[in-house]
């Protein structure tokens, strides 16, 4: 769900004046935070950005930010921003294969037909089975080994350290479930952030009827001690207001700081004959369809020639059939899985951005990460999703981009671009002011008004379980 930078679309620093630093419950100088995510540097998931983030950012607006997390550090992984000693990295236990479901194939969309062995056809059938069965069995998710070594990892520390407040990022959920077992070990109040929900309004979570009551079972027990829950949207926020009945507030995913690419030393993907398209990132088997866009391209009759998309990242085979059926396997590139800086400087050269998203309304609610890349790349973006949903909304609103489902409807939005690109050599750039107040810390901001509320109201019963934890150093 991403995830730095200093701004490559061209805008000035908007960060907001330093808030006050909040008043601890007890007089100590600074609130104390403890993080709970699986996701976190040196990882570069998305999943390990907002988290990060809201540690860096708490820290650096006085607060006292202790992380734990599964990630082992290494010297080569993304900076954390924070001081290891206050970082916990508690090893899951006992330690799972890790089954990846796919690969990138590396290849243009015309040779991108992969030999593969029988022997191979039936371990990737295996594989696929062995997969769906751990995300079926493995309750509330395939981290539930890190539950008991992350509690005891942190319990076990060198010194006597106790939060004010715990806040604990997912998925995945098992880190829900540390954080609830550790709150109430120290009488402390807990906020859920939810990157995406759980058991209700996540369709791209495929389970059972059954598994996906227990969840919700779960998830209800869970969250019978939360003080407060966080996520990314408002119809998210909802769902879980009236499905569990908790405070729900929303604090969005931001747009992160990066520098603009070094220097390629070779060719960019544009060239000033060609509209270059170009996606990155996984796309998802039955929900984010690049067909009508190949479609489109398909209805350009000559001018097809002229209009190229590169897709980076694990696709299932789903664009080169795509690419097949709409006859324009020589418009397409797939590059496979690249590197996060390769994926940057793809987004910058760009003359689109393609973003491909569920265009159904389940997925109303839905601010894919990658929205906020694409939006510091400064690059017009192509939205093929549900039109209602929050993200076509903001790129309406920001003049960022157009939302199109129908080949037509695109196609003629391609002959625009191609006839702007044929009189001025480029696609123009995104507006600058676009992106005015969705920087991550304009939006970490209110997160922290929400932890310092929750610090400051406390847990029924917290003083009397307080003199019992122990003294606070």
């Amino acid at each position: 769900m991403r995830r730095d930078p200093s701004d490559g679309a061209g805008t000035g620093d908007t960060r907001p004046a330093d808030l006050p630093t909040p008043v601890p419950s007890d007089g100590r100088d600074a609130p104390r935070l403890l993080l709970v995510s699986y996701h976190f540097p040196p990882a570069e998931t998305v999943g390990a950005r907002r988290p990060a983030a809201l540690a860096r950012f708490a820290r650096d607006h006085g607060w006292d930010v202790r992380v734990l997390t599964a990630i082992a550090p290494s010297p080569e992984g993304v900076d954390a921003g924070l001081a290891e000693a206050s970082i916990v990295r508690a090893e899951p236990t006992p330690r799972l294969p890790r089954l990846n479901r796919s690969a990138g194939t590396g290849a243009s969309a015309a040779s991108a037909a992969p030999a593969r062995t029988p022997l191979a056809s039936v371990r990737a059938v295996a594989k696929g089975w062995v997969w769906k069965a751990g995300m079926e069995l493995l309750v509330p998710d395939p981290q539930v080994n890190w539950i008991r070594a992350a509690v005891r990892g942190f319990l076990r520390g060198p010194d006597r350290w106790r939060p004010d407040v715990i806040v604990a990022s997912g998925p995945p959920f098992s880190g829900f479930v540390v954080a609830a077992s550790l709150a109430r070990r120290f009488g402390v109040p807990w906020v859920a952030d939810y990157r995406d929900l759980w058991s209700v309004g996540n369709e791209y979570w495929v389970r059972s009827g059954p598994r996906r009551a227990l969840d919700r079972r779960l998830e209800q027990r869970v969250l019978r001690t939360v003080t407060t829950c966080v996520t990314v949207s408002e119809p998210l926020a909802d769902a879980l207001r009236s499905t569990f009945g908790v405070d729900a507030r929303v604090v969005m995913n931001g747009i992160d700081r990066r520098p603009a690419p070094s220097p390629a030393g070779g060719p960019t993907i544009s060239s000033a004959a060609t509209l270059t398209l170009a996606h990155t990132g996984y796309v998802y088997p039955g929900k984010r369809d690049p067909g009508p866009l190949l479609d489109a391209i398909a209805l350009l009759g000559p001018d097809a020639a002229r209009v190229h998309v590169v897709f980076a990242g694990d696709d299932h085979g789903i664009v080169r059939a795509a690419a097949e059926r709409a006859g324009v396997v020589d418009s397409v590139t797939l590059l496979g899985h690249v590197s996060a800086e390769k994926s940057w400087r793809i987004q910058v050269e760009a003359d689109v951005l393609v973003l491909l998203m569920w265009n159904d309304p389940r997925d109303a609610g839905t601010y894919t990460g990658k929205i906020f890349d694409y939006l510091l790349a400064g690059r017009p973006i192509l939205l093929l999703g549900y039109e209602g949903g929050v993200a076509a909304e903001l790129l309406r609103t920001r003049g960022a981009g157009v939302v199109g489902n129908d080949p037509e409807t695109i196609a003629a939005r391609l002959r625009e671009w191609l006839a702007v690109k044929d009189r001025t050599g480029r696609v123009p750039a995104v507006a600058a002011s676009a992106l005015d107040g969705l920087y991550r810390e304009d939006q970490l901001s209110g997160f922290l008004e929400i932890l310092r509320e929750a610090a400051q109201r406390g847990t029924p019963g917290s003083r009397a379980r307080t003199a019992t934890t122990g003294r606070r150093h």
